[in-house]
């Protein structure tokens, strides 16, 4: 594709989203699909219900246009069943987080469709087959299979170790974005900074796969058209689906563009490990449920300390930007060495603030 075409792409997925948002979002207030902040006060900024399902109209935009582009992108290794499975995931993670959004669903009802979607993404043959070796070479994740069954002459298998992979790498995506929609604008940013950041890792060279590409960029578009609404103070929240959802499709791409789970791994670098952190900060030093709420998540702590949500906002833009758009300047060790400075350095900034804002406290 052009040069042209992309543009074209992107200013369609923008203009796209952007008026969906606006159907959406009156619907929401109409069937009374909103964030109440007599629910949860301690952790709602808002004094009014703002919408929910927003995360529907970045799906409808991304769907249409994607099947829209069918013929074109399905030419090479991408095949119609790949971008069918990932209509159909989207699809289930858009109802399951509408219900969640309305009712309120235990974490136990809640966990069902994003797990359903992933299986889907695995039965629609998209998987990782292997991982690079940042020091040389690639580890295989296909030397276990069991033949489900047989259909048209085509052996349809299960691939231990890979679907296994497939599985957790994307229900850690679909939870790290779901947490870290704590602040207006923060998962649709950084959406699209990692939807451009893989569009362009897509097309070069060293990948060749501007099916992938095209993907990445009207995601990264639609995420755009939404973050003009979404963006502080936000008229539209994601909701459920939504948040769900932008992890779930950076983590696809990762998968397609080549199984640059590096990649993902850096641009998502910082709110992985604050999820990580959370979780063992509840279970081991504070000796209660990981499911249990609460106000000690990295942006929370910033706001603590004194810093306004859109600088906090934006400071996670740069960082995503920095450690995002650094994948495309390195390879193999080097990539290596960038994420390990990603983790000692989120790591002792999350260990500090956490002890000062204990103190505060």
């Amino acid at each position: 594709m052009s040069v042209y075409t992309y543009v074209l792409i992107f200013i369609g997925g923008v203009l796209a989203s952007f008026f969906l948002t606006d159907i959406v979002k009156k619907l929401a207030e109409r069937w009374n699909f909103v964030d109440d902040p007599k629910k949860a006060p301690e952790r709602k900024k808002q004094t009014k219900p703002i919408p929910l399902l927003g995360g529907i109209a970045i799906y409808i935009a991304f769907v249409g246009i994607i099947l829209w582009l069918l013929p074109e992108i399905t030419q090479g290794y991408l095949l119609a069943k790949h971008v069918i499975g990932i209509c159909l995931a989207g699809g289930l993670l858009m109802v399951g987080g509408s219900l969640d959004d309305k009712y309120s669903l235990s974490p136990g009802i809640q966990i069902f469709f994003p797990i359903c979607a992933a299986i889907i993404i695995v039965a629609s043959g998209i998987g990782i087959d292997s991982v690079t070796n940042p020091l040389g070479g690639v580890i295989p994740l296909n030397q276990w299979q069991i033949t489900l069954f047989t259909w048209n002459d085509l052996p349809y298998q299960f691939t231990l170790l890979a679907d296994l992979f497939t599985l957790v790498w994307l229900l850690g995506a679909m939870y790290t974005t779901k947490i870290l929609d704590g602040l207006d604008g923060l998962v649709p940013g950084i959406t699209m900074i990692g939807g451009i950041t893989i569009f362009f890792l897509s097309i070069s060279q060293e990948v060749g796969q501007p099916e992938t590409g095209v993907l990445a960029l009207v995601l990264a578009a639609t995420a755009l058209g939404f973050l003009f609404w979404n963006f502080s103070p936000a008229k539209i929240y994601l909701g459920e689906g939504g948040a769900l959802f932008a992890g779930f499709m950076l983590g696809v791409l990762a998968i397609l563009s080549g199984g640059k789970i590096a990649t993902a791994l850096l641009i998502l670098g910082l709110p992985i490990i604050d999820v990580a952190w959370v979780i063992i900060r509840r279970r081991w030093i504070e000796k209660r449920s990981i499911f249990s709420g609460d106000t000690l998540h990295l942006h929370y702590q910033l706001k603590k300390l004194g810093l306004k949500d859109r600088t906090i906002v934006l400071l996670f833009y740069l960082i995503t930007m920095l450690f995002g758009f650094s994948t495309l300047l390195v390879s193999g060790i080097s990539k290596l060495f960038v994420l390990l400075g990603l983790i000692i350095l989120s790591t002792g900034l999350l260990i500090t603030l956490y002890r000062k804002v204990k103190t505060i406290i």
